[in-house]
């Protein structure tokens, strides 16, 4: 038999029907206490073919969604369905009608960079399902196996021909280890395309079971379509943007972009999320591609409240400046930086941490914003989110996407499936940390850590774990204070900027658990006094989405302070031995502690309990004037005299810190 392909063709339009539906049912089966909702979404997804270059195919992908309906809400076994039915509409009317992305593949399907994750509907699953899924490297038998589903897990095979839309078709099925996830498709010889795709799983999320099913057909396929009239209609705008901004060798100019981003009011059938997703896209084509606008068109663009256009209005500028410095390839010592990955494709993507001896590989999920540049341009600030329930990192995509859609940050979703104050997951996210600071380009003064319930928890945390990693913290219904391993560390994050958001009738973490860490919090004299939140009307329910437009603008313009001249050091766990400038190297969990100040004559002033030997990290900027300083440890005078060259000192390694590492490193004994 010849082998399987797919006839895509530069030019070539695909339309599909798409439907998902969702059932979500409480695992308490008391009819007391059921609690379940059944949703139904309808889209048209576009399917673009732009170009072909030795074997690649760009696509661009749009779906846009038609319909969404609360079909069925019970809770408490009572039927809320009418009283619910306005809110999932509001939601809805808040959230993008358009998702778009774009791919490059191969003639078998095989994609060449990770699919996005963050896609038009809350879901564990659909992230595995794409118009145009992989065939099998080679002719296969009926019956053979192959592997063909990355974030599933699915076993393919073929398994039967039946006739689809009047033409033949083989008909693929992919089944998940345990059973519960069921993905099938029918590719056709005749047309050489996905005809019908169907996926039916089930899942468990927190303390209820969720079904869902999805049903793509294709509708109609037309050839020869040029660029220009994609980029005309809002149907297709954004999936031709996604794959000219993916694949650089597909043509484009001024004369394509300024149109899309010269409307000031969007169209009818356009919502202003949608439209300003557009001009983003257009505008990091036209910084990546260094094409030339109207000074004009800038100035207007740059009333956008949305962060990400203004960070492509500043790399379309400095693009096209030839003033602009390059970036720097050496620190400040001279020393080689360490090289960044490249990473084309944007958007919200499965990682992973590379096995070691000593441990698999760990799984998460990283938004890569339009405006990120691996080198060229300035670092990029990260967010830190954290999921609640199970710790599910795709729970944490789908409470936030939306929310970060329109900020330049880097957005890291870690993968708990537990507490995330446990050692072995705090170790883990520590990994994942890592990971993220060697392979990306990260502005390390502004680095965020919020979460949600579990996640706001693990938020505040890991502030006390790791306080110099962080230039503020969001807490959204955390238990803080509540949770006897944030209270044991909590006067370690006494330097971070801090928001308690609660909802005042929460009783899942009830209320007082944010009050009283405020206030036990305000006892440490901290640098900056911690801001409580309490929302009206709100029980369980607030996440990044959800917030009042709290989180996002807290976290806006606040940069680290990696000097403090004060820091507290209580070692609650192995992993927390350092705070700044201070760290312990023969602690005592739950036992040892440092209290260590800066004063006016650059006398360091240590107090500490069960340690003896620790490390400070020394430099100017941590001493109120130039000259000689004295180091003094309960009450003993150790050292008296000036501060070393720090180039002088051993480098460190691709994730250090380079203003906290990259210092006079003294090694103290107490007599």
């Amino acid at each position: 038999m010849p082998a399987w392909r797919y006839d895509l063709r530069p030019g070539d339009h695909l339309i599909y029907r798409y439907s998902f539906h969702r059932q979500s049912q409480s695992s308490n089966n008391k009819d007391r206490d059921e609690e379940r909702f059944q949703t139904e979404a309808r889209f048209r997804t576009h399917v673009l073919v732009t170009a072909e270059n030795s074997g690649a195919i760009a696509l661009g992908f749009q779906s846009n969604r038609e319909s969404a309906e609360l079909t069925e809400y019970v809770s408490k076994g009572k039927d809320q369905l009418a009283h619910e039915r306005p809110d999932f509409q509001k939601r809805m009317r808040a959230r993008p009608t358009h998702f778009s992305e774009a791919m490059e593949v191969s003639a078998i399907g095989d994609a060449r960079y990770p699919w996005e994750i963050a896609r038009e509907s809350t879901s564990h699953l659909i992230g595995a399902l794409h118009e145009v899924m992989p065939l099998p490297p080679m002719a296969p038998a009926k019956g053979q196996i192959w592997h063909g589903s990355v974030v599933l897990g699915l076993d393919f095979r073929w398994v039967d021909d039946e006739f689809i839309h009047g033409k033949s078709c083989h008909h693929i099925e992919g089944t998940s280890p345990a059973g519960n996830i069921r993905l099938s498709y029918w590719w056709s010889p005749d047309s050489g395309v996905i005809e019908q795709l169907i996926l039916d799983g089930s899942y468990p999320n927190y303390d209820t079971t969720v079904h869902e099913t999805a049903r793509i057909e294709l509708e109609s396929r037309t050839r020869g379509e040029s660029p220009d009239h994609w980029l005309e209609s809002p149907d297709t705008q954004q999936a031709a943007l996604q794959s000219i901004l993916l694949s650089p060798d597909i043509p484009i100019s001024a004369g394509q972009l300024i149109p899309l981003l010269s409307s000031d009011v969007p169209s009818s059938d356009i919502s202003s999320n949608d439209a300003t997703t557009t001009q983003a896209l257009a505008l990091a084509i036209a910084s990546r591609r260094k094409i030339d606008l109207p000074p004009a068109l800038l100035r207007n663009l740059q009333q956008s409240s949305s962060t990400l256009i203004q960070s492509e209005i500043r790399l379309l500028t400095e693009a096209l400046s030839s003033s602009v410095s390059p970036s720097p390839t050496v620190d400040e010592c001279h020393r080689p930086l360490p090289q960044k990955s490249p990473h084309p494709k944007s958007g919200t993507s499965f990682e992973v941490v590379p096995a070691t001896k000593e441990a698999p590989e760990i799984p998460y999920l990283l938004r890569v914003p339009p405006s990120y540049r691996a080198s060229g341009g300035r670092p990029a600030p990260l967010l830190v989110y954290l999921s609640g329930g199970a710790g599910y990192a795709i729970d944490g995509v789908n409470s936030a996407q939306d929310a970060v859609a329109q900020t330049d940050y880097l957005v890291l979703y870690p993968q708990a499936a537990g507490y995330w104050w446990t050692p072995e997951i705090a170790r883990r996210f520590d990994a994942v940390f890592n990971d993220v600071l060697k392979r990306f380009n990260v502005d390390r003064d502004r680095i965020y850590i919020s979460g949600f319930s579990n996640g706001g928890t693990g938020a505040l945390y890991y502030a006390t774990l790791w306080p110099q990693r962080f230039a503020a913290v969001v807490t959204q219904m955390g238990a803080g204070q509540c949770n006897e391993q944030v209270k044991a560390g909590l006067a370690n994050a006494r330097n971070l900027p801090l928001l308690l958001i609660h909802g005042e009738n929460d009783t899942t973490i009830t209320p007082d658990c944010s009050t009283t860490t405020q206030s036990a919090m305000n006892d440490f004299h901290p640098a900056t006094a911690p801001e409580l939140k309490i929302l009206p009307k709100h029980g369980h329910d607030i996440t990044l989405q959800s917030d009042e437009g709290l989180t996002l603008p807290f976290f806006q313009n606040r940069v680290r302070n990696p000097f403090p001249r004060t820091v507290d050091l209580i070692e609650t766990d192995a992993l927390a031995t350092r705070a700044y400038w201070v760290e312990i190297l023969d602690g005592k969990p739950g036992k040892s502690d440092i209290d260590a100040r800066v004063k006016t004559d650059n006398t360091i002033e240590i107090h500490s309990h069960d340690v003896k030997r620790i490390r400070l990290y020394l430099r100017p900027e941590l001493l109120p004037k130039p000259g000689d300083f004295r180091i003094v440890w309960n009450g003993k005078k150790l050292f008296s005299g000036p501060l070393r060259d720090r180039c002088s000192m051993p480098s460190s390694s691709a994730s250090a810190d380079p203003e906290l590492d990259l210092a006079d490193t003294r090694d103290l004994t107490l007599p």
